[in-house]
């Protein structure tokens, strides 16, 4: 895959990893610890324009292709998954915003998502539906004699809502699904965090509770209906390909520590890469690499041509990149043994972020649902 990227890529990766070297390894493992990232580290990503680069230069936005947004999002995946849920989320609430937005909504909201003025979240996941789309019980209901529109519900699992502004919510009207902007300082709408998770601590999740919100129709995005069929498809695609390529940075970072460790750590007179058990495990962790390098790449060169298949790539390279991290974490602790096991390893952190690889953006089981359904279709026996 290095020899296929263009000079401006190359040069791009070679920034973003610098980045992460300077800014977010030194403190990873301490933001994991006290469950929260450092907003200076979130202003410096905006700073640098990491926050909107896919999006158009004419809102502020850095206008790069979707590769070197899968690069971004391996090289912050390797260090902290918790950090890398903001390029995740911003994307998806923008994206959908440039596609379904009006004009008044992308002028207000876009520009400042760029820069990282404000931070976003997207909200579908309730307490009772899970990853059932048709099931939401949040609820908009137009006040009678008025426009108003009236929000009641909760939402649950949400990343970054700990400290995000605006939030693009998920829910029904009349029987029909709607996605509807939503500030925080709305009154009626409060904020839970949720704390103590096995991995992405300090990714800033938090429940949500909506009492009789009061809202403009003007905030409803695309229009009613559209919510689940037209703007969550265009946020869902972004959030695959930035978690596949997160979940790719997870699985280079556990076979590199692991490469490192095997040819430093010795037992006896040998070292532990010259022992064959230590060795399969590191093949395993490579040929992964490799594989997942290819999956991601192929679904965000399909994304840049828009191509017809761009929706099952993405789906591809999320399912096997989230399995193969979880794969590659389980490898490199128990390479490493009890100090694995320790939070003062890299692996300990990679263990618990790689298993929520598997959960969000759609669970390990959706993805099989869905690829099975458009294999056998592309079979013609889907029915039969």
């Amino acid at each position: 895959m290095r020899y296929s990227l263009t000079e401006q890529q190359q040069a791009r990766r070679a920034e973003f990893r610098e980045f992460v070297a300077s800014h977010v390894e030194p403190r990873a493992a301490d933001w994991e610890r006290d469950q929260v990232v450092s907003r200076q580290v979130v202003q410096l990503m905006g700073e640098r324009g990491y926050l909107g680069s896919n999006l158009p230069c004419e809102y502020g936005g850095q206008g790069w292709d979707v590769v070197t947004f899968g690069l971004l999002n391996e090289a912050f995946g390797r260090a902290s998954s918790s950090l890398t849920s903001y390029l995740t989320v911003q994307s998806m609430v923008a994206m959908a915003l440039l596609k379904w937005g009006t004009r008044e909504q992308k002028s207000a909201w876009l520009p400042r998502l760029a820069t990282g003025e404000i931070i976003a979240s997207f909200a579908m996941t309730e307490p009772d539906t899970g990853s059932d789309l048709n099931a939401f019980k949040t609820e908009f209901k137009r006040r009678a004699g008025g426009d108003t529109l009236i929000l009641n519900g909760n939402k649950r699992w949400i990343t970054c809502a700990q400290v995000s502004e605006i939030f693009l919510i998920f829910g029904k009207m009349d029987n029909q699904s709607v996605a509807c902007l939503v500030p925080r300082e709305t009154p009626g709408f409060t904020v839970e965090p949720i704390r103590e998770l096995m991995g992405f601590r300090a990714a800033g999740l938090a429940k949500l509770s909506f009492v009789n919100v009061e809202l403009p129709p003007s905030n409803i995005v695309g229009k009613p209906g559209f919510g689940v069929s037209h703007v969550m498809p265009v946020g869902m695609q972004y959030g695959r390909i930035s978690t596949a390529c997160s979940a790719l940075g997870i699985m280079r970072g556990c076979f590199e520590e692991s490469v490192a460790y095997a040819a430093r750590r010795k037992i006896g007179d040998r070292s532990l890469g010259e022992i064959g058990l230590m060795r399969r495990l590191i093949a395993r962790m490579g040929t992964d690499v490799e594989a997942g390098n290819f999956l991601c790449y192929n679904a965000c060169r399909a994304e840049d041509e828009r191509a017809p298949e761009s929706f099952e790539t993405a789906l591809a390279a999320k399912y096997f990149t989230s399995q193969a991290s979880v794969r590659a974490a389980s490898d490199a602790v128990q390479l490493r043994g009890a100090a694995g096991c320790h939070e003062s390893s890299p692996t300990a952190r990679y263990y618990g972020s790689a298993k929520i690889m598997e959960i969000i953006e759609g669970t390990t089981q959706v993805h099989e649902d869905l690829l099975g359904r458009m294999y056998m279709g592309q079979a013609g026996v889907l029915g039969q």
